[in-house]
């Protein structure tokens, strides 16, 4: 079930988007090439089957509907919450919040007669913070969409180092997209996957397929994500 539920995360996008923004959803979608298709028939179909959902004569908006409110209920059960007698938004919610609350705990924000909204945006800055100081950023001063685009944009510029991506006169979503790629074929060559004439979108497919606990442990870099407020879910690398 552990396996299940790891490659169904990694799906992103249908899992956990009940407009509740996604600092704590899934991991981020890989973007350009290697952007897996949700809407890919034989992908869906291994969700749908993995988790026990029939598939006989549904398209695929309602197969990602039924794949999606499994999902949040099998997150409620590992966080105690019950789901009798709630629609699905409310579940959502629940998970949600108990998902944020625990988060500001383990970085020492007390949440006690707090909106989940100040919740929510006193983690982010956390969590923004932390990391700006691990990657040795100066943060004095510093509007926090600031400091989030500096820690964005080092980020990506110390994997392309590590991979040996070139970044003069590229734009910083050019220089992603390139890191993302070779991570990828790297993670695949280790899987021992053949990777010749196959596209970092095919390998990526075939290892969420065939290794999600490996795609889990590759901790993507979120690339094109827009530098605001509450939409770094891939600041949880720390």
């Amino acid at each position: 079930m552990k396996k299940i539920l790891i490659l169904l995360l990694m799906a992103a996008g249908v899992i956990f988007s009940a407009n509740m923004g996604n600092v704590y959803a899934a991991p981020p979608a890989p973007q350009g090439n290697a952007k897996v298709n949700i809407e890919d028939g034989e992908f869906l179909k291994k969700m749908a089957e993995n988790l026990g959902i029939n598939t006989k004569d549904k398209d695929s908006a309602t197969i990602k509907k039924e794949i999606h409110e499994t999902l949040i209920k099998m997150e409620a059960k590992k966080l105690g919450i019950k789901t009798e007698g709630k629609d699905i938004k409310q579940i959502a919610m629940e998970v949600h919040e108990t998902n944020l609350k625990n988060e500001a705990k383990k970085l020492g924000i007390n949440t006690d007669n707090k909106d989940i909204r100040l919740i929510m945006k006193e983690v982010f800055e956390a969590k923004i913070t932390k990391k700006a100081k691990e990657l040795g950023i100066d943060t004095k001063g510093k509007k926090m969409e600031q400091l989030a685009k500096e820690v964005h944009e080092k980020m990506i510029y110390a994997e392309a180092k590590k991979y040996d991506v070139k970044t003069e006169n590229k734009e910083i979503n050019q220089i992603a997209d390139e890191v993302r790629e070779k991570q990828i074929i790297k993670a695949a060559e280790k899987l021992g996957l053949d990777t010749k004439n196959k596209t970092a979108k095919e390998l990526l497919k075939e290892m969420m397929m065939n290794y999600p606990e490996e795609v889990k442990k590759l901790k993507l870099l979120p690339f094109h994500e827009k530098v605001g407020m509450h939409r770094h879910g891939g600041f949880k690398q720390s």
